[in-house]
């Protein structure tokens, strides 16, 4: 053995005793496991570091990009674009603030309500104006039976913008951001999380011989 004061003995068998004499060289592992979809707290920490560059570049870039978004959605009839590009856009608005501003931060700004009502919406409106033209003898979004009572609107074009803006673009844009909060958050439970905690801990310090 050793005499040397704060060192550590060293045993006949090649295994270390610490300062205490417990024969323990530090247990279990406190450092948070890395295994299994865990929440991104526990995966990789705070994922969230202000920066004084990104936050106010974000507020000056997203207005404008929001704004692209909706020219890209309400111009998708006669020029390229429509409203899976431009939702996309608007969705990715939300994407710039999350990571300026932090994904938890941007949660709860933007209530789950609207995330989830942008989706249903979009949808209930795609299938009723298709509905609505079955109803009049046609196909599933045949415009022009469309019952519009004015005569001199066109009622394909009319019929196509409102499906591209009030249909597919809420849809894309609800479903792109419900996908990133949800990916953001993870799916393991707590008894999850601690069951693969457990067994890291286990493998780290509690079968070492």
């Amino acid at each position: 053995m050793s005499d040397r004061p704060g060192g550590s003995d060293r045993l006949d068998d090649g295994t270390s005793e610490g300062v205490d004499g417990s024969g323990d060289d530090g247990g279990a592992s406190d450092t948070p496991s890395r295994t299994g979809r865990l929440d991104s707290e526990v995966r990789q920490g705070s994922p969230y570091t202000e920066s004084q560059v990104i936050m106010p570049t974000v507020k000056v870039v997203a207005p404008f990009a929001f704004t692209y978004g909706l020219f890209v959605t309400f111009h998708g009839g006669g020029s390229p674009g429509g409203g899976f590009q431009g939702g996309a856009i608007m969705a990715a608005v939300v994407f710039m603030i999350a990571f300026a501003f932090g994904i938890e931060a941007t949660r709860e700004w933007l209530a789950n309500t609207v995330v989830v009502g942008l989706a249903v919406g979009g949808t209930l409106v795609f299938a009723g104006i298709g509905v609505v033209t079955m109803t009049q003898g046609g196909a599933f979004l045949q415009y022009e039976l469309l019952p519009v009572p004015l005569s001199r609107i066109n009622r394909v074009t009319y019929g196509m913008e409102a499906v591209e803006i009030l249909g597919i673009a809420s849809i894309v844009s609800g479903v792109l951001m419900g996908l990133f909060f949800l990916l953001a958050r993870g799916f393991a439970s707590e008894d999850d999380t601690a069951a693969i905690s457990d067994s890291t801990a286990r493998t780290d310090g509690g079968d070492e011989r």
